[in-house]
C-alpha cells in the first residue's frame, strides 16, 4: 500500500529501526535516572499485589507432585490469590512482581539474634517470593546511619548461609568466632530511645541475600516495568508517526507527548496508565500496518489481548477502529428496503477486526487466573466495580466535584491547563492543515448529503480521521456526566500521543509552508521541546499536579484559580528527611493521604527511619502530614484542633504554593 500523502519526511527502513531503538534506549535511561519521586497511594497497593501474586508463582514453580500442582492450581488457592485487586487485570501487576523478585535488593530486619556454638543464629521475616532459600549466601548488615547509603560497604559485618527455610521465617547461621558474634549481638541490640533524632539510624541490623541480579532498591524494581512502558510508548508514537506523517513528525510527536509533565510523571510509577497507553499505541500501529499484511492482523489481535490484560480501557479500542472503518468506508455503506426485506451493504471488513475478538478474548480468559473459575461472575464483578466506582473529591475552579453529573468541559479544560503550551498551540495548527481541501464545513455537508459528494475517501482523510478519533475518544468517555473524574489527565492519556502527532504534523507543515529546510526544521523542533523537557524533569516530583504557565499561570495561577494541585500523597517524600532529623524515637505519624504500604516501602528502601510508627488518625498522632489542598481543608482544621496548634511547623512548597503541611504536637521536638 502506497504511503499516505500526509507523509512529509522519508527514511530508509533500516534507519527507522535504528532511530526507534535509540528512542527506546534513551527514554528508558532518562526515566530510570529521574525516579526520585514519592510513592502514590495506588502504587503501594500494586507493590503489595505484585509481591502477593509472586508467592503464587513460587508455589507453582516448586510444585513437584500431582497433589501439589492440583493444590496450587485448584479453585480455592487460585481464587484466594487472584481475587486481590480483581478490579484490574493481572498483566502489569505480575510484571511488577517479577521485576521486584528478579532485580530488587531485599534487606530484611534481623530479629532474635543470638550467639550459638561457633557462630550466630538469627531470624528474618520473609515471604515465599522474597528469596532467602536454603543454601543462599547472605550478608549481615549494620544499621544504616542517617546520610549513609543502604549499599555502603561499611555496613557489611559478616557473611553467612541460610540453613533453614519455612514459609514465614528464615533461619540464618553466620560462621564467626564467639567474640565476634558477641560484638555483633551487642551492636545490633543497642538501645536508641535516648539518642537525639539526628543520631537514630534509618534501619536496624539487616540481612541481605547475595544475588548477582539484585542491583536496585525494591521500589525501583517495582517501577521498572512502568519505565519500560513509557519508553515503549514514545517509540511506538514515533513508529506510528512515521507511517502516517514521516519520521520527523513521529519523533517530535513522541517527545511532545512524553514531555507533558503529568505524562512524564506517569511514565515512572507502578501503575497502569502508561502501560495501557503503550498497549493502545501498539494496537493502532499494528492495525494500520495490517491494512496490507495478514501477519500484522494477527499482531493486532495479540496487541489487543495485551491491552485487555492491562486495563479496562482496552475494551474501548475496537469502538475507535470500527468507527474509523465505517466512516472511511461510508461510500460502500448502503441500506435498501423492499417492503419487509432490509438489505445492508457494509464496506470491506479489515482482516484485523475479524481476528481480534478470537485471539484477544482467548488471551484474556487464559492469562487471568481469576477468570478460570466462574468466569461470567468474575466478568460481571469486574465491570460492576467500574460502573459503580467511588467518586473521589476533586476541585475544579473552586467547585467541589464528588457527586455526578460532572461538568462536560472538565476534561477539555483540564487538558488546556496541563498540556504544554507548545502542544496546545501546535494541535490547533495541525488540525487546520489536516482539514479537507474545501474546508471542514463543506466536507461535513457533503458527508450528510447537503453538498457535493466526493469520489471515495481520500487517503489524507483516512489518516486525519484515524488520529483524530483515536485522540478524542478517551476524552469523550470522560465527558460522560457520570464517569468518575479523579486522577487528572491520566485517564485520557491513551489519546494524547495521537493528538501530539497532529501537533507535530502542524509544526512541520507550517515550516514547509514557509520553506524552512529540513535540517533547520529539526533544530526548530528541538528548541520547541527544550522548555517542556526541562519542566517535566524539574517538576517530576509534583508531576501529577503540574499546570502550564501560559493558560493556567503555573502552580501559583492554578492555586489562584482554585484547581486541584495534589494527588494521592506522593509529596510525602519531601518531608522524610525532616522526619528523620526531628521526630523523636518511636514517633506516631498520621500520614493522611499516604498509605501505610507506601510508608513501609520508604522504610524498606532506607528513606525513612524504621522506628517511626503509623497513627490511624490526627487525634492519636504526634506528627501529622496534611496535603495543602482545598479538598482536605476540613481535615486541616481538625488536625490543628487535635494537635492544639495554630499552624504547621514546616511546609513543603513548590513555586511558593504549599503542597504539604507538617503539624507537630507542642513540646514534642524539645522532649
Amino acid at each position: 500500500m502506497s504511503a499516505p500523502p500526509t507523509r512529509l519526511h522519508e527514511l530508509s527502513p533500516t534507519r527507522v529501526r535504528l532511530v526507534a531503538a535509540a528512542v527506546f534506549i534513551g527514554m528508558f535511561a532518562l526515566l530510570m535516572g529521574t525516579l526520585d519521586m514519592g510513592f502514590s497511594r495506588d502504587e503501594s497497593f500494586y507493590f503489595s499485589y505484585g509481591e502477593g501474586y509472586q508467592d503464587w508463582f513460587v508455589e507453582a514453580e516448586k510444585a513437584t507432585t500431582p497433589e501439589e500442582t492440583e493444590r496450587v492450581f485448584g479453585r480455592d488457592n487460585v481464587i484466594k490469590t487472584w481475587i486481590g485487586n480483581f478490579e484490574h487485570p493481572p498483566l502489569m501487576k505480575a510484571l511488577f512482581g517479577f521485576s521486584w523478585r528478579l532485580f530488587a535488593r531485599k534487606d530484611r530486619r534481623i530479629v532474635n539474634l543470638v550467639a550459638r556454638g561457633p557462630g550466630l543464629e538469627l531470624d528474618v521475616q520473609t515471604t515465599p517470593a522474597t528469596g532467602f532459600d536454603q543454601g543462599s549466601q547472605v550478608t549481615l548488615l549494620a544499621p544504616q546511619g542517617q546520610g549513609m547509603s543502604p549499599t555502603d560497604p561499611a555496613r557489611e559485618l559478616a557473611v553467612g548461609m541460610v540453613i533453614e527455610r519455612t514459609s514465614d521465617r528464615t533461619h540464618v547461621r553466620i560462621e564467626a568466632d564467639p567474640k565476634t558474634a558477641e560484638a555483633l549481638r551487642d551492636r545490633c541490640s543497642a538501645p536508641l530511645v535516648q539518642s537525639p533524632p539526628s543520631a537514630i539510624p534509618i534501619t536496624a541490623c539487616q540481612v541481605r541475600e547475595n544475588r548477582a541480579l539484585a542491583i536496585m532498591q525494591e521500589s525501583t524494581a517495582f517501577r521498572l516495568p512502568g519505565a519500560l512502558s513509557g519508553a515503549l510508548a514514545v517509540m511506538l508514537t514515533f513508529l506510528l508517526g512515521y507511517e502516517l506523517f514521516g519520521w520527523l513528525v513521529g519523533l517530535f510527536g513522541g517527545f511532545l507527548f512524553v514531555f507533558v509533565p503529568e505524562h512524564f510523571y506517569h511514565a515512572h510509577v507502578t501503575c497502569f496508565d502508561m502501560p495501557i497507553t503503550a498497549a493502545t499505541l501498539f494496537v493502532f500501529y499494528a492495525f494500520w500496518r495490517a491494512r496490507s499484511s495478514h501477519a500484522w492482523a494477527l499482531v493486532t489481535a495479540v496487541a489487543w489481548g495485551l491491552a485487555l490484560l492491562t486495563k479496562l480501557n482496552g475494551f474501548f479500542l475496537p469502538v475507535t477502529l470500527v468507527f474509523w472503518w465505517l466512516w472511511t468506508g461510508r461510500d460502500h455503506f448502503h441500506v435498501t428496503r423492499d417492503r419487509w426485506h432490509v438489505s445492508v451493504r457494509l464496506p470491506p471488513l479489515p482482516r484485523a477486526l475479524l481476528v481480534m475478538p478470537v485471539v484477544a478474548l482467548c488471551m484474556l480468559f487464559a492469562f487471568w487466573p481469576k477468570l478460570w473459575f466462574d468466569p461470567m461472575r468474575a466478568i460481571r464483578d469486574y465491570f460492576g466495580f467500574h460502573l459503580g466506582h467511588e467518586h473521589y473529591m476533586q476541585y475544579w475552579l473552586g467547585e467541589p466535584l464528588q457527586v455526578p453529573p460532572f461538568p462536560f468541559g472538565y476534561a477539555f479544560g483540564k487538558s488546556f491547563f496541563t498540556y504544554t503550551e507548545v502542544f496546545i498551540i501546535l494541535l490547533f495548527v495541525g488540525a487546520l492543515f489536516l482539514a479537507p481541501p474545501r474546508g471542514w464545513w463543506t466536507w461535513a455537508r457533503g458527508i450528510f448529503g447537503r453538498g457535493p459528494r466526493g469520489r471515495g475517501v481520500s487517503e489524507t482523510e483516512k489518516v486525519g480521521i484515524f488520529v483524530f478519533v483515536a485522540g478524542m475518544v478517551p476524552i469523550l468517555i470522560i465527558t460522560v456526566p457520570g464517569t468518575p473524574i479523579f486522577g487528572g489527565i491520566k485517564h485520557w492519556m491513551p489519546g494524547a500521543p495521537f493528538l501530539a502527532l497532529i501537533a507535530g504534523y502542524g509544526l512541520f507543515r507550517l515550516l514547509a509552508f514557509v520553506r524552512v529546510p529540513n535540517h533547520l526544521a529539526a533544530v526548530v523542533a528541538l528548541l520547541l521541546l527544550a522548555h517542556p523537557a526541562k519542566a517535566s524533569i524539574e517538576d517530576a516530583w509534583v508531576g501529577s499536579s503540574h499546570y502550564n504557565s501560559l493558560f493556567a499561570g503555573g502552580l501559583q495561577g492554578a492555586a489562584d484559580k482554585r484547581l486541584m494541585r495534589a494527588f494521592w500523597g506522593h509529596s510525602t517524600q519531601e518531608a522524610l528527611a525532616w522526619l528523620n532529623a526531628n521526630a523523636p524515637y518511636g514517633a506516631r505519624v498520621f500520614w493522611q493521604d499516604t498509605t501505610w504500604g507506601a510508608v513501609d516501602a520508604y522504610q524498606k528502601d532506607g528513606h525513612l527511619r524504621h522506628d517511626i510508627k503509623n497513627a490511624p488518625g490526627e487525634y492519636g498522632a504526634d506528627i501529622a502530614l496534611i496535603d495543602g489542598n482545598q479538598a482536605f481543608w476540613e481535615l486541616d482544621v481538625s488536625t490543628r484542633k487535635a494537635m492544639g496548634v495554630a499552624g504547621p511547623d514546616w511546609i513543603v512548597t513548590g513555586e511558593g504554593v504549599p503542597y504539604l503541611s507538617v503539624y507537630v504536637r507542642p513540646g514534642l521536638l524539645t522532649r
